[in-house]
């Protein structure tokens, strides 16, 4: 037997599981690709240039209801200042809560990966999970 969950319980879920407190967005900067089987340590979190981790407050997502149901966030802009723009590169961003334990985590596409950022340049994520 086959278990639905339908788009009101899509939006309770996802709901629930946003407003738990806030998450916080991470860049990585190991070549890493996700796996199911990963933990927060599976991810290299870049330093210097300027980076730091963005807070999601749990009262900012908005979620629309459909197939897929689908939580976003406002953009966040991170900017690279300084001589040199540390990592050297970026392959994707992860979220972890509170304790740390990772949410999820996403590689960017194949065309920008390994994206090597410069002074003055910025990475913008609009982070986006979607349940169906």
């Amino acid at each position: 037997m086959t278990i639905v969950v339908p788009n009101t319980g899509e939006v309770r879920a996802l709901t629930e599981w946003l407003t738990a407190g806030n998450l916080t967005l991470k860049l990585y900067s190991n070549d890493k690709t996700p796996a199911e089987s990963d933990t927060a340590a599976n991810y290299t979190e870049v330093s210097g240039g300027g980076y730091s981790s963005k807070t999601l407050s749990s009262g900012s997502w908005s979620i629309a209801s459909g197939d897929p149901t689908v939580a976003t966030y406002a953009y966040q802009d991170f900017s690279f200042t300084g001589a040199t723009a540390a990592p050297g590169t970026i392959y994707g961003y992860f979220v972890v809560d509170a304790s740390g334990i990772l949410v999820w985590a996403e590689r960017f596409e194949a065309a920008v990966v390994p994206y090597t950022p410069s002074t003055g340049k910025l990475v913008r994520i609009t982070p986006k999970i979607s349940v169906s």
